[in-house]
């Protein structure tokens, strides 16, 4: 099932960015930030280089009177390089450290019945391209963990412009999340399902901004609560009991040519992971090219 809905997504995805009769929508970016000090420089400031490559496409179609398709892409990956002194007071160049890691594909089915509300069913990939949690046992995965998400309820689009699109869902959702290849105390590889099921609300919002400057604004607020999970008896708390929230926001500027500057901030929740509210802004110059 994991593997077919992998699959069904990027086949889906291909045809309709090739295909007649979709709307598509694709842009990728390159964010680049960078410093460097002198040998004798008097402060404590070290060098650094910052980078994230982003890609966003979706692809739209009425399949008939009443369905409607729509695919999404979401991939950004982003590493940061830190200089450090040694205690020689030599300067070095440490690894990269990963800033920004995203796989997220979602297909959404709904059924346009021309009433106040549209049933739905959609079917979503998460995960990311490295996993480095165990790299210290020299277990680097990729494309790991995966979690699966397939929900079914209702949805209404609210604003439905050239120049803006507002749209909220809420429904019933299965989630599995998959963890291959998880070390054990043994050094012996297992991969870890967990499963769990609850409510989903979506709420998503595109605007395209003309005026000063040709802009792309796009907002995302996603909740889940859960209802059951396969494994509350061997949890030590109840913490996947907890509402989970995430909320995306990202603002691209055309200024001039290839040339944009890009804006990124997020927030979430999730207390099985930090008992707090988490957010990361990111704010770059770099390169943005449209693709459709």
């Amino acid at each position: 099932m994991k593997k077919t809905l992998i699959i069904m997504s990027l086949l889906i995805l291909a045809y309709a960015l090739n295909a007649e009769g979709w709307t598509t929508d694709a842009d990728i970016s390159l964010t680049l930030s960078q410093s460097a000090f002198s040998e004798n420089w008097a402060g404590t400031e070290l060098s650094n280089i910052s980078w994230l490559a982003n890609a966003n496409a979706s692809a739209e179609k009425q399949m008939k009177d009443w369905l409607h398709n729509r695919n999404t892409m979401k991939l950004a990956f982003g590493q940061t390089h830190l200089q450090k002194t040694d205690s020689l007071g030599d300067k070095y160049w440490e690894a990269p450290e990963k800033s920004t890691d995203k796989i997220d594909l979602e297909s959404l089915w709904r059924f346009t019945l021309q009433t106040w509300v549209d049933p739905f069913m959609a079917g979503r990939l998460e995960s990311q391209f490295l996993d480095l949690s165990q790299e210290d046992l020299d277990n680097t995965r990729f494309v790991n963990p995966m979690l699966f998400t397939e929900t079914a309820g209702i949805m209404r689009t609210f604003i439905d412009t050239e120049s803006m699109k507002f749209d909220s869902r809420l429904g019933a959702a299965f989630r599995q999340n998959v963890n291959r290849d998880q070390m054990d105390l043994a050094l012996n590889k297992e991969t870890i399902t967990t499963l769990d099921g609850g409510l989903e609300f979506v709420s998503e919002l595109k605007k395209q901004i003309n005026a000063p400057l040709q802009s792309t604004f796009r907002s995302r607020l996603q909740v889940y609560q859960a209802v059951f999970n396969s494994k509350e008896d061997d949890l030590p708390t109840d913490d996947w009991k907890s509402p989970d929230m995430v909320w995306e926001n990202t603002l691209t500027t055309k200024l001039f040519g290839l040339i944009s500057a890009n804006l990124l901030f997020e927030m979430r929740y999730d207390k099985e992971q930090v008992h707090e509210m988490q957010w990361k802004q990111m704010l770059g110059l770099g390169l943005s090219y449209n693709l459709f």
